[in-house]
């Protein structure tokens, strides 16, 4: 889905989409709205009827546990506050041998997360709309399942409603005449890619190499990304974690690719 539509729902649905630029490890949802431009009605139609009641289990569950550690929400820092901090929860390790208090452990969360409902993939597969979330009721449940079964009648790059799906190769549900022409759709979606990643990767070279070098060579990044979307997906999640980056002093000896312009083992890049 194009860039421009996908900050329009984060922006109209930011409960639902809250977890659009958490980083890969929690969510799937860091890639984008992997499908088609086609299916954004649809999207927007379910998002617009999920949004009111994620909102509505928020009211009726105010003190719901924490979605990060499962500890109560009066346990975090300034849990009353509109972002409560860190959980200051103690608990016991039920493996330890040790007597009290050497068999205490300070709770890992960094701050609270709400439990709500949340997107946590939304993307094409088999030909249909697959809209994942990590928890949710009976009515939300329904309510996707519902616009999961239309998408097989809306082309996912049209929007036309006579799609159908092929019989062999990959499934795509597609009108007639972007069947016939899914060639130059699929040019035209690459050339967004390749422009796309000329455009910002050096933004992410620069965010990524040592402080004290600079990169003389174009950050080509379409090798390793499918869409346009995966690419500006991994160029936001280089802009958030850029101040982690690993300088040439932090290499370790044993590092044996960071002599060219490749992911080295310590997760940095540089050249000597």
């Amino acid at each position: 889905m194009k860039p421009e539509l996908d900050e329009k729902l984060v922006k109209a649905f930011p409960l639902l989409y809250g977890d659009r630029s958490a980083p890969m490890q929690s969510t799937a949802m860091c890639w984008g709205f992997s499908c088609g431009d086609g299916w954004f009605d649809l999207i927007w139609d379910l998002s617009s009827k999920l949004e009111p009641l994620i909102q509505k289990f928020i009211d009726d569950n105010p003190l719901a546990p924490c979605g990060g550690c499962d500890c109560k929400k009066e346990r975090h820092y300034g849990w009353k506050s509109w972002k409560p901090g860190k959980c200051l929860a103690i608990h016991i390790d039920p493996e330890s041998g040790e007597e009290p208090p050497n068999n205490y452990f300070a709770c890992f969360c960094d701050g609270y997360r709400s439990p709500h409902p949340k997107a946590s993939q939304v993307k094409e597969k088999f030909g249909g709309l697959r809209f994942y979330l990590t928890t949710g009721t009976d009515e939300i449940f329904d309510l996707i399942s519902k616009a999961e079964e239309a998408s097989y009648k809306i082309c996912e790059e049209c929007a036309s409603g006579d799609a159908t799906q092929n019989d062999v190769g990959w499934i795509r549900t597609l009108c007639e005449s972007c069947r016939e022409n899914y060639d130059k759709i699929r040019e035209k979606k690459w050339k967004t890619a390749a422009e796309l990643s000329e455009k910002e990767g050096q933004k992410v070279a620069d965010l990524i190499v040592s402080p004290n070098k600079k990169r003389s060579a174009p950050f080509v990044i379409t090798d390793y990304l499918n869409s346009a979307d995966d690419i500006a997906a991994y160029v936001n999640a280089a802009i958030e974690t850029g101040d982690e980056a690993v300088s040439k002093d932090k290499h370790p000896p044993e590092c044996k690719w960071h002599k060219d312009w490749h992911a080295c083992d310590c997760g940095a890049f540089d050249k000597e």
